[in-house]
C-alpha cells in the first residue's frame, strides 16, 4: 500500500514540477534566445532560471564572436551607467561604495559584481579567465520573423577560435549542439527524400547490389566507388536497412509457408490402413511404401472440391470422344460397362495436370518427408503466400511518379515563389505600361514642339501692311460682334439664329 501512496506522490511531483523549455522566447527588443546552457539536459539553468532570463539576449550573445566574461561586465557596466543617467537616484544603497583603491585586501576583486564597485570609471580585469570566450553562450538562433518563425544558425558553421590557447588560424563550430545537429540533419534528409521520391525516396539513394540493377544513373559506378558509398555511415545504415527489408522479406515467405503446412488437418490417403480387431480399434497397419515419403498438407472441402469440378469437366470431354469411338468401331466391347438402368460408361482414368507445390524440412536432408500442397495456383488457403511472393517488399514506398510536393522545405519556400512570381508579372506589365507611355508623351511633345515653331515662324515673317490689316480686321470683327449682340437683346428669339457669325472657314473655300 505504501509503494501505490509513493508512486502516486512521485506522479504528482512529476505533474507539479514545470516544463523546461529548449529556448528564451523572442521579446520586443530581440529575437529567441538559444544555446548549451539553455537546453535541458546541460544541467545549468532551472525552469526558474529561465523565466529570469527573459530580456538577456543582445548583439552580445547573437553575434558570431562569443563574448567572454570580461565583455559581459562591461557591457553590464555601461547600462548601469546608461540607467543611473536616465533615472537618477534618490536613496542609497550599496553600491559604488568603495571608490578609487578602496578594495585594499582585494577580496572583492574578481567577484561577479566587482564591476558594480566604481561606476565612474570603464571596467577593466586582467584576470585569464575574463578573457576567456564562452562559447556556450553563443546564441545558435540566427534570426527570427513571424513568417518563417526561428531560423537557426548551420551547425557546421565555423568561426575563427579567440581563446588563449588557440592556435593561429584555428576555428571552432559554437553552434554544434546535439539539438541542433539533428535538426540539420533531418533537413538534409528531408530534401534528399523530396529529391528521389520519384524513385522511391531516400532508401533508393544507393543501389541494392542485386542481379538485374539495370538503373542508368547507377551503371556508371564503379566497385570501388560503390564500396566506398556503402562504407560511409549514411552508406551503412541505408545498406543494413535494404538487407533488413529483403531478410523480412524471406522470413515473411518462410512464415506463410510454414502456416499454409500446418493449416488445417492434413490427409494422408491410404497412409493409415483400416484397424485390425475384432472390436476395430487395435493398432494399425503399417504404411504401404512409398507413400511414407510424401504427406499431403492443408488439404480441405473446398480445394478437393476444386480438383473434383476440374476432373469432371475433363471426363465431360472425354466421354463425347469415347462415344464417338465407340459408334465408330474402334472400340472394344470389354472397355464398356452398363450401369443398373442402362446407362452405358467406360470404364478408365481420368488424369488433370495441376501445379502442386512440395516442401521439404529444412537441414534433414533426403530423410525428410516431403509435405504436398495440390493446386497450390487456385489454393485459396495460401492466396497471402502467393501474393506476397509474386509481389516483393522492396524499399521504396511509392511507385514511381512525380508526386504533389508536401515536404516540409518545400512548404516553406512555395509560398515566396509564389509571390515573386505574380509580383514578376505585375512589374513587366507596368514596365510595358511605363515605355508605352513614354512613347505617347514623346509623340505629344514633338507635335506641341512642330506647332510652336509654325507659330513664331508666322510671327516673325509678317509684313507691317498685314499686320496693320489684320488690326483693322480684328476690330472690324470685334464691331460686328458688338452690333450682333445688341440687335440679340431687341430682335425676338426666333431671329436669334440668323446672328450667328460661322468664323469657321467652308470646305473648298
Amino acid at each position: 500500500m505504501s509503494s501505490s501512496e509513493d508512486s502516486t506522490d512521485e506522479e504528482r511531483h512529476e505533474q507539479g514540477r514545470p516544463v523546461h523549455p529548449l529556448y528564451i522566447p523572442a521579446n520586443n527588443y530581440a529575437f529567441a534566445y538559444k544555446s548549451t546552457w539553455t537546453l535541458p539536459n546541460s544541467g545549468m539553468l532551472e525552469p526558474e532560471d529561465i523565466a529570469l532570463l527573459q530580456h538577456v539576449n543582445c548583439s552580445y550573445l547573437s553575434s558570431g564572436r562569443p563574448p567572454t566574461l570580461l565583455a559581459l561586465k562591461q557591457h553590464a557596466q555601461c547600462l548601469a551607467n546608461l540607467i543611473r543617467k536616465l533615472a537618477p537616484t534618490l536613496s542609497g544603497c550599496a553600491v559604488d561604495i568603495l571608490g578609487d583603491d578602496q578594495d585594499e585586501d582585494g577580496s572583492f576583486k574578481d567577484q561577479a559584481f566587482d564591476w558594480l564597485a566604481c561606476l565612474d570609471k570603464p571596467y577593466e580585469n586582467d584576470d585569464v579567465s575574463h578573457h576567456e570566450p564562452l562559447w556556450a553562450l553563443a546564441n545558435t538562433v540566427k534570426e527570427q520573423s513571424e513568417m518563417n518563425g526561428i531560423t537557426h544558425h548551420c551547425p557546421l558553421t565555423r568561426v575563427p577560435d579567440t581563446g588563449s590557447t588557440a592556435k593561429q588560424g584555428a576555428t571552432r563550430r559554437p553552434y554544434m549542439t546535439h539539438h541542433d545537429l539533428v535538426m540539420h540533419a533531418n533537413e538534409c534528409l528531408e530534401i534528399l527524400d523530396h529529391e528521389y521520391s520519384s524513385t522511391g525516396g531516400l532508401m533508393s539513394l544507393l543501389p541494392i547490389g542485386a542481379e538485374g540493377d539495370t538503373d542508368d544513373d547507377r551503371v556508371h559506378f564503379t566497385a570501388d566507388e560503390l564500396a566506398g558509398a556503402r562504407n560511409t555511415l549514411l552508406g551503412q545504415w541505408l545498406l543494413h536497412h535494404q538487407h533488413l527489408v529483403g531478410r523480412m522479406h524471406e522470413l515473411e515467405i518462410s512464415y506463410a509457408n510454414a502456416l499454409d503446412l500446418l493449416a488445417g488437418e492434413a490427409d494422408v490417403p491410404l497412409q493409415l490402413m483400416s484397424r485390425n480387431g475384432v472390436d476395430g480399434i487395435s493398432g494399425g497397419r503399417e504404411v504401404a511404401y512409398p507413400q511414407d515419403k510424401f504427406v499431403l498438407v492443408n488439404i480441405g472441402d473446398d480445394i478437393t472440391n476444386y480438383i473434383h469440378r476440374m476432373i469432371d469437366v475433363a471426363e465431360a470431354q472425354i466421354e463425347q470422344k469415347e462415344k464417338i469411338w465407340r459408334a465408330s468401331g474402334v472400340s472394344g466391347e470389354r472397355m464398356w460397362m452398363e450401369e443398373r438402368g442402362g446407362k452405358v460408361y467406360a470404364r478408365g482414368i481420368v488424369p488433370v495436370d495441376i501445379m502442386t507445390r512440395f516442401y521439404r524440412i529444412k537441414g534433414k536432408g533426403h530423410k525428410s518427408p516431403l509435405f504436398v500442397i495440390p493446386a497450390a495456383e487456385q489454393h485459396p488457403g495460401v492466396q497471402h503466400t502467393r501474393r506476397i511472393e509474386e509481389r516483393p517488399t522492396i524499399v521504396s514506398v511509392v511507385t514511381p511518379t512525380w508526386p504533389q510536393r508536401v515536404s516540409e522545405w518545400e512548404t516553406k519556400q512555395k509560398a515566396k515563389l509564389d509571390q515573386a512570381s505574380k509580383m514578376d508579372v505585375q512589374n513587366q506589365t507596368l514596365i510595358r505600361d511605363r515605355i508605352e507611355l513614354q512613347d505617347m508623351l514623346a509623340v505629344k511633345d514633338a507635335e506641341l514642339r512642330r506647332q510652336r515653331l509654325e507659330l513664331s515662324f508666322h510671327e516673325k515673317h509678317l509684313s507691317e501692311e498685314e499686320a496693320d490689316v489684320r488690326k483693322e480686321l480684328i476690330s472690324q470683327l470685334t464691331a460686328y460682334e458688338d452690333k450682333m449682340e445688341q440687335l440679340r437683346s431687341v430682335l425676338p428669339s426666333k431671329y436669334h439664329s440668323l446672328l450667328d457669325i460661322d468664323t469657321e472657314p467652308e470646305e473648298g473655300a
